[in-house]
């Protein structure tokens, strides 16, 4: 390693030792900024590549497919969580019976989204390509994707926690 190249300076027997010494802390928070940038950057790909959700709305943005935008939420699944929002509103009323079936009925379609979702994955896995994922895998992605977020609001609606 050659210093006076790695300090931009010119070689010399005489370093004026404030520079040397500036060189040197410049490049030590140049370092750390860049270390905590990394970092930072490392955490947040796994936390959201270690989510199944956050790892399916990151591989359908990349595929210009806004998870949060896309329409693709089937009528008959918007249909039953009318009816689930309803007896949500009846158990934030008071009524214990409405509160435990409508906990069992999230529980139930949290389970069934957990299936499908392991069941897109495996289709997926199973897909022999090179151009990236068929647009119909991703639109069914997506609507797993959006049937999670809704109950997850549905879930909060029940606890009585209000989103901003």
């Amino acid at each position: 390693m050659n210093p006076f190249a790695f300090f931009e300076i010119e070689p010399s027997f005489l370093v004026d030792k404030q520079v040397l010494r500036r060189l040197y802390l410049a490049n030590q928070r140049k370092w750390h900024s860049q270390a905590l940038q990394q970092t930072a950057a490392n955490n947040e790909a796994y936390s959201m590549l270690s989510d199944d959700f956050s790892r399916v709305k990151s591989l359908l943005s990349l595929n210009q497919i806004d998870a949060e935008k896309e329409q693709v939420l089937p009528g008959d699944f918007l249909m039953e969580m009318m009816d689930l929002s309803d007896l949500i509103e009846e158990a934030n009323a008071g009524n214990p019976t409405s509160m435990e079936q409508a906990q069992k009925e999230l529980d139930r379609y949290n389970t069934a989204i957990e299936t499908a979702l392991s069941d897109l994955f495996q289709k997926a896995d199973n897909l022999e390509f090179t151009a990236g994922y068929p647009r119909a895998i991703l639109l069914e992605a997506a609507a797993i994707y959006q049937q999670n977020r809704y109950l997850g609001r549905l879930r909060k609606n029940l606890l009585g926690i209000k989103e901003l």
